[in-house]
């Protein structure tokens, strides 16, 4: 099945994924700002892959769900480079990267070999591939934890994208994000809140998710991006009880909600579906092409 799947993205592969492909094929290194060294370097870009999938995704995970993660990363990456876009190894603004070193630390000795070896499998049994939509590599967006169901981009980022829709994530039930409750004292809130009387607390508005979009306290209105960010909550997919010494949060996953669930990439692989499978129900109308013509399949 998934054979014939490339095959027939090579056969019927219109003109601008010929152009995109061989722009691709001239990029077989990528740039990166290594925020810890504060020093760009060049890197081959399969090995630079491997790098974020061990920084992204647990070793433990399922192959197929290592393969999924690769392919995201490998499309996010080359995406900013072909717009000529700065990409870093800060998960705060980009993916998270390590390097090889930093694993050994990481790992101990027998899971260092271990762990690097399945992960370079998924990265080489996927190299070249990327994700794309009407001929352009999509915006390979990824987090955590869902919380069971995906946000769509317009509630997080304000624009329709085709590609990232609101889908079911229902199979996250080992992620240790998927129901945490977070307690913040009333003198707690109103440090981070810049408020002071707590008496009147709501939720206003949720989006088709369940994530939280406005949120009142007294005659303020905040956004459930802003009430995350202020409280360091894990998503803004969340509830709350009120008691007379503070609220506590009850929040459903972790991260921005928009794309893949690493996650649910993992129960989904568990559950016996390959990383196409996977990539296509996270990413709707997008497509995986062969990135480099010389791919063995």
């Amino acid at each position: 099945m998934i054979l014939s799947i490339w095959l027939l993205s090579l056969i019927l592969m219109p003109s601008g994924l010929v152009l995109l492909i061989n722009l691709i094929e001239s990029k077989p290194q990528i740039t990166v700002y290594d925020y810890k060294l504060q020093q760009e370097k060049t890197l081959p870009l399969e090995e630079y892959v491997k790098g974020v999938v061990a920084a992204e995704m647990p070793a433990s995970f399922p192959l197929e769900a290592l393969k999924a993660q690769a392919v995201a990363a490998r499309t996010y990456a080359l995406k900013k480079e072909i717009n000529g876009q700065r990409l870093t190894t800060s998960s705060k603004f980009d993916q998270a990267w390590l390097s090889k070193q930093e694993l050994k630390n990481k790992w101990t000795t027998d899971n260092f070999f271990y762990n690097w070896s399945k992960i370079s499998t998924a990265v080489e049994e996927t190299a070249g591939l990327v994700l794309v939509y009407n001929d352009e590599l999509i915006t390979a967006a990824y987090h955590s934890t869902s919380g069971g169901r995906t946000a769509a981009a317009v509630e997080v980022w304000g624009g329709k994208i085709p590609y990232l829709k609101s889908v079911n994530s229902y199979c996250e039930n080992n992620s240790p994000y998927y129901n945490q409750q977070q307690f913040f004292t009333w003198q707690q809130l109103a440090k981070n809140l810049d408020s002071i009387n707590y008496k009147q607390v709501q939720i206003i508005s949720r989006s088709n998710s369940g994530r939280v979009l406005k949120m009142k306290i007294n005659k303020q209105v905040f956004s459930g991006r802003e009430i995350r960010k202020k409280l360091a909550l894990n998503s803004t997919k969340f509830r709350f009880i009120k008691t007379e010494l503070g609220i506590k949060f009850i929040v459903d996953g972790f991260g921005h909600g928009v794309g893949m669930s690493q996650y649910g990439a993992q129960g989904l692989a568990e559950e016996g579906c390959n990383f196409i499978e996977i990539l296509y129900h996270y990413y709707p109308q997008a497509k995986v092409i062969v990135g480099k013509n010389d791919f063995d399949v």
